[in-house]
């Protein structure tokens, strides 16, 4: 079904480096190239809620009744699902508060990205009443899903220190009982140099870059064997591969385990471990590329 008022213009568009004017069936009239539309007209359904207003040639407006947000065009599907659930607001740049009935969170684009993860199911399972092992707290949002589905205490690892202090704000504004620390997970209690571009989401132990910092790790045995958890949770960009060296006796000592994958390498080596030793594959869930969350559950 056609969205534009213009359809020549869209097709003229298609083949074209500039700008052209096109005129949505809504009445909106924007100034856009070829990609800009794509977002636009991928998520055209979503924008029935909201007011859309372009500012400058890649700056736009997004409103609803409770949020007034300013991002490119490539950020708007983002906020348009995001700000279904919360109302949002801007902090400064690239900090933004988030909040409704049951939460409150405060972080970077990259966290609201996570939060949208979350809605697809691949963290689905019952929290209540649970302690939680969360290895890759990024900044804090997997600790207040936990939380908010009914877990009774969160036990976190994150070694950037900027999400560090992410993770304590957002424990705080929550009323979490959370234990964090900052540390990764290795096969031994040791200090690393980790190069990097971007502590983003896809920063681990693995990263390449021009910028360099040193972070602690901490052996992923003692990790799991002194956390009396219920349920484990890791998303750490590879460092999940450090599972399969453990010993079945300690990775016994936890149930339910949570973990996404980053390789089809470690994908198979991840799989046979758990398989091998009592652990049933309860799900599979396709993320992008080679990367899966793979769900177990002791037999």
């Amino acid at each position: 079904m056609a969205i534009t008022k213009n359809p020549l213009a869209v097709i003229a568009l298609k083949k074209s480096s500039t700008p052209k004017t096109i005129t949505f069936k809504n009445g909106c009239t924007y100034r856009l190239t070829w990609p800009q539309f794509r977002y636009l007209r991928d998520s055209y359904r979503l924008f029935t809620d909201y007011t859309l207003t372009q500012l400058e040639d890649d700056l736009f407006k997004l409103e609803n009744k409770n949020s007034s947000i300013v991002c490119a065009a490539q950020q708007l599907p983002l906020f348009c699902d995001i700000m279904k659930d919360f109302a949002v607001r801007e902090e400064k740049p690239n900090l933004f508060h988030l909040k409704n009935d049951e939460v409150e969170l405060m972080g970077s684009v990259d966290m609201l990205a996570c939060i949208q993860e979350q809605q697809t199911g691949e963290y689905d399972c019952n929290y209540q009443d649970k302690v939680v092992l969360d290895v890759g707290g990024f900044e804090g949002e997997s600790a207040v899903y936990f939380w908010k589905n009914g877990a009774k205490k969160i036990i976190i690892y994150e070694p950037v220190a900027e999400h560090f202090e992410s993770i304590k704000r957002n424990v705080a504004l929550n009323h979490i009982n959370a234990e964090i620390h900052k540390a990764g997970i290795g096969k031994e209690n040791t200090t690393v140099t980790v190069h990097y571009d971007e502590t983003n989401p896809g920063f681990g132990i693995h990263s390449n870059g021009i910028k360099s910092v040193d972070i602690e790790l901490s052996d992923v045995s003692e990790v799991i064997a002194e956390s009396g958890a219920d349920i484990a949770k890791f998303d750490c960009e590879g460092a999940e591969k450090y599972l399969v060296d453990v010993s079945a006796q300690i990775l016994q000592k936890i149930p339910f385990y949570i973990i996404e994958v980053h390789t089809t390498g470690i994908r198979a080596e991840i799989i046979s471990k758990f398989g091998s030793i009592g652990f049933d594959l309860k799900k599979d869930f396709p993320k992008h590329s080679c990367c899966s969350v793979l769900t177990f559950q002791l037999l």
